[in-house]
């Protein structure tokens, strides 16, 4: 089942918001697979101290600041005759300490969520991240998990899972697979960071095979704060509540 996170605009650059709110002293984790750079000053272009891996808890020494800075996550394309923007996010930086340097760090790949965990694979083959469903567990605990029915292999055919922080995993299983996630207290910029790693986006861009130069991706705009995902049998559905920091998903597959 998949509980799938898209936030991807259409009329021009997909723009995302940092993190949204972080203040002194709050943990804050690198979601970055290519680790961030910490720099001497809060600029893009500024001096280079060191690299800070994928997974690394980092303490906050400011508050969170202006998005005055956007970066390209992942770039556009494009597929069966249109153009596709790219994503870009949009941050500031937090100021935090590195194995004894002080120094400033984009804040568009951090997250107060610890970081999937992932294996590498071959060249021609995506990572391999762990399951949002075991993630969500092993970090926030589970409140409450409910079974009913019985569906296709003995699995149920309906299931409703809790957890700690107050996401809520729900799936359906008939003639088709069904999922929804209701997910508080998370950014447009934190979704788009789990779509992007569990449906491998990123890497599937820029790993379009010659032959075809076609990309496996549909998207379309419904509404201000509403985007719809096509990929093979799957369509998905994400709708951005900003007043309430909550993003609600659905899916829908034919199998």
């Amino acid at each position: 089942m998949k509980y799938l996170l898209l936030l991807l605009l259409l009329n021009g650059p997909s723009v995302l918001p940092a993190i949204d709110h972080y203040e002194p002293g709050d943990t804050l984790y690198v979601w970055a697979t290519s680790g961030l750079v910490l720099r001497k000053a809060p600029s893009l272009g500024a001096a280079k101290l060191s690299s800070i891996p994928y997974g690394t808890a980092l303490v906050a020494l400011n508050y969170n600041q202006d998005k005055s800075f956007e970066v390209e996550a992942v770039p556009g394309f494009v597929s069966q005759g249109k153009q596709y923007p790219p994503v870009m996010l949009r941050g500031d930086f937090a100021w935090v300490v590195f194995q004894g340097d002080t120094g400033f760090v984009f804040n568009g790949y951090l997250s107060k969520m610890p970081a999937l965990h992932f294996s590498a694979s071959k060249n021609d083959r995506p990572p391999v991240f762990e399951n949002f469903g075991v993630w969500a567990q092993r970090n926030f605990g589970l409140v409450a998990e409910i079974r009913r029915g019985t569906g296709e292999y003995g699995l149920p055919s309906s299931a409703k899972t809790v957890f700690g922080n107050g996401f809520v995993l729900d799936g359906w299983s008939e003639k088709d697979s069904e999922g929804r996630a209701i997910l508080p207290d998370i950014s447009m910029e934190e979704a788009f960071l789990i779509f992007n790693y569990l449906e491998h986006y990123e890497w599937d861009v820029r790993h379009v095979p010659q032959e075809t130069a076609e990309y496996p991706w549909v998207f379309n705009r419904t509404g201000d704060r509403e985007w719809r995902f096509s990929g093979g049998a799957c369509e998905h559905k994400i709708l951005y509540l900003p007043e309430e920091k909550m993003v609600v998903t659905t899916s829908h597959c034919i199998e």
